[in-house]
């Protein structure tokens, strides 16, 4: 008996949109099947998430696959979210260029070497180890190399564009690939709206995520791809406490001697960005259940190596393109609001998931751009070295917090004193003291969820109401994500006949 080839089974389907003809499982022949709309879909969002990433350095003690574990890391934030991989490109490229205003006034120190984009990215990505006999080697920042060598603690760096380049994995071949797969699923999604024709929810997904994706790697175009760093060592084998001690008598005075990260981090504080600070605690949160998804614990104290999800403050100037970004793909799901649906259920599910989707993601883009915004502000008020904004609780909270009065116990006693009564009020007066004993233990353990860095680092610590209202919030949002990667595909079961009608497979825009 012959197998039938043809999988398609044809009906008219009422909607509560309009009259749909539409069709199972379609294989492919002259025109596209259900497979190419799936393969084009994932291959697209794989390369968005994987290929088009680029994770920082890894430490000196990192194993071999640990690149490979920080780029699956930088994959999962994609696939939570491509706005998010933006939000931290932006932040980086962002760095980049301060670095560049930076070091243009060290001209005397660079005996005609340029400091360019690549060479911010490549300090910010942990490029530059410094080597000082009183302290593990760790990397150095951008900014923390400009006032290094500013205040001639360590030579400029000799390293020029070419050398950089030339260290990196990724050549522009592997770029122009990506760009160009992500270029033209857009233009073949875009020229069949421009047709009329029906589109799923699985190619507005893989669109919104080309679209995303096609600007973050815009963002990272000067940033190589290094697995290693270059050594940079101090003047006259000069120790950090030398460099800390010169700093506290001139550039910083009061600086405490407890740090946390490196020693150097007095220098950029910008890093205490409250956005960053959120990041953290979630992700200490995933160390804690051995979860970690989203980024790779630094255990090495000081730091070993810069985190890849680390967020950077972006520059004023970029606030406005940044939301427009965030704005566009928070609201990218409610465009299948009136697509055709399997089944009313579906249709249904979507739309409160995109709407919810469109309201957090909006809601943290603006949190997003209002603590760059105080932060950029604060900076200029106070010159180049921002500082992050004090995460001290308000006066009141603080009273609130550090005076938890105890209630009095009420004594009643009674004009003549009797054994059983005075029994009675001792009883009584014990369940309090213990009532009270599980109430104190249970603030203080509230409030050590405050800040659960390793380090104890104050500048680490958060309200209680900002954890977790925003925690409950971001597993609603993980369920929408996940809610439209499965419909994505289990809605190709049934779909629209137009949605299989091909278009030009060689020139865009030709019919």
């Amino acid at each position: 008996m012959a197998l039938n080839t043809t999988l398609v089974t044809s009906s008219i389907t009422n909607s509560s949109d309009g009259i749909y003809e539409v069709t199972g499982w379609n294989p492919s022949d002259t025109n596209r099947g259900s497979i190419d709309i799936l393969w084009s879909c994932c291959i697209t969002i794989i390369l968005c998430c994987w290929v088009s990433t680029f994770p920082n350095v890894t430490s000196l003690n990192d194993k071999w696959y640990h690149p490979l574990v920080d780029k699956f890391n930088l994959a999962c934030i994609g696939f939570l979210g491509p706005n998010y991989l933006f939000a931290i490109a932006l932040g980086q490229l962002s760095s980049a260029r301060r670095s560049v205003r930076l070091f243009r006034e060290l001209s005397r120190f660079s005996q005609g070497r340029k400091w360019t984009l690549t060479h911010g990215f490549f300090a910010d990505m942990g490029g530059f180890t410094l080597v000082s006999p009183d302290h593990p080697p760790f990397p150095v920042n951008a900014e923390q190399l400009h006032y290094l060598v500013k205040n001639g603690h360590v030579d400029f760096p000799s390293m020029t564009k070419a050398d950089i380049k030339a260290l990196s994995k990724t050549d522009g071949l592997s770029k122009l690939i990506v760009f160009w797969q992500v270029f033209w699923f857009s233009a073949s999604e875009l020229q069949r709206v421009k047709e009329g024709f029906p589109t799923t929810t699985f190619e507005l997904t893989a669109l919104s995520f080309s679209l995303t994706m096609l600007i973050t790697s815009l963002c990272w175009y000067a940033k190589p791809t290094i697995s290693s760093s270059t050594m940079l060592y101090t003047k006259d084998g000069r120790s950090i406490e030398c460099i800390r001690t010169t700093a506290r008598d001139s550039t910083h005075p009061g600086l405490p001697s407890a740090w946390y990260r490196t020693p150097l981090d007095f220098i950029s504080p910008y890093r205490r960005f409250r956005v960053d600070v959120h990041w953290s605690y979630y992700a200490q949160l995933t160390y804690m259940v051995n979860v970690p998804l989203f980024t790779r614990e630094v255990k090495a104290r000081p730091w070993d190596r810069v985190p890849s999800d680390a967020w950077l403050v972006i520059d004023r100037d970029l606030l406005g393109p940044a939301f427009l970004v965030i704005l566009a793909f928070s609201v990218s799901p409610l465009i299948a609001w009136n697509f055709y649906f399997p089944s009313e259920a579906e249709r249904i599910i979507w739309r409160a998931c995109s709407v919810y989707h469109a309201v957090f993601s909006l809601g943290l883009g603006v949190y997003y751009i209002c603590a760059a915004l105080r932060l950029n502000t604060t900076s200029s008020e106070k010159g180049n070295h921002p500082q992050p904004p004090s995460s001290s609780p308000s006066p009141k909270a603080q009273q609130r917090e550090s005076t938890i009065e105890r209630p009095a116990l009420e004594e009643t006693l009674p004009s003549k004193p009797c054994c059983d009564v005075e029994a009675a009020s001792v009883s009584s007066g014990q369940v309090h003291a213990k009532v009270e004993g599980v109430i104190h233990r249970g603030i203080r353990w509230l409030r050590s969820w405050r800040n659960i860095s390793p380090d104890g680092d104050p500048d680490m610590t958060i309200g209680l109401r900002a954890t977790f209202f925003p925690l409950v919030g971001t597993f609603l949002y993980i369920f929408s994500r996940l809610f439209f990667y499965v419909e994505d595909f289990v809605s190709i079961r049934q779909q629209p006949v137009d949605i299989y009608k091909a278009m030009n497979k060689f020139v865009p825009f030709m019919n």
